[in-house]
């Protein structure tokens, strides 16, 4: 992974090529969407705060990836503007926890909504699940390295490692 990643804000998306790192810091209920394309080297994060879609009343401009169908459908687009071809993006979700503790079960909670929402629309735009860790109850740092497309979590608990991949790639 590259000695300084590029730091992704909530509701901001980095996408690229080459030898980078894209890294979102603290995910609680935010979950980060990666999109990759092994095959280009060239991939993506998405700092997602809400399911959506966006309401009517909510025109803040700079937020391309507050909610998970802007976020999504937007990434995948700067990726195939890249040289990603479409069909060979896969995707990975971390984060969505619930952090403190209320009366609203965990898989009711804006975590649990903020995973569904991005599932939602990457199936409805045909791109495979790779990586998922969402859920629970604690934060998470997640990094994203290319050109390879290494995945990384950190909690405190725990500290860094490897998310392995559920297709066996």
């Amino acid at each position: 992974m590259a000695e300084v990643p590029e730091a992704v804000g909530i509701g901001e998306f980095q996408a690229g090529g080459g030898a980078r790192d894209f890294i979102v810091y603290g995910l609680g209920s935010c979950v980060a969407v990666v999109l990759h394309d092994a095959s280009a080297g060239v991939g993506g994060l998405a700092h997602v705060l809400l399911p959506g879609p966006r309401p009517p009343s909510d025109r803040r401009e700079g937020l391309p990836a507050k909610y998970a169908d802007e976020a999504c459908t937007s990434l995948a687009k700067a990726l195939v503007a890249l040289g990603a071809d479409r069909r060979r993006l896969k995707a990975g979700l971390v984060g969505g926890a619930r952090l403190f503790a209320s009366e609203t079960p965990l898989e009711e909670g804006v975590g649990a909504r903020n995973v569904q929402g991005a599932l939602c629309v990457l199936d409805r735009l045909g791109i495979p699940i790779r990586w998922q860790e969402t859920g629970g109850e604690a934060g998470r740092t997640v990094r994203f390295g290319l050109p390879g497309g290494a995945l990384a979590v950190r909690t405190l608990r725990e500290g860094w490692r490897d998310v392995p991949s559920q297709d066996g790639a």
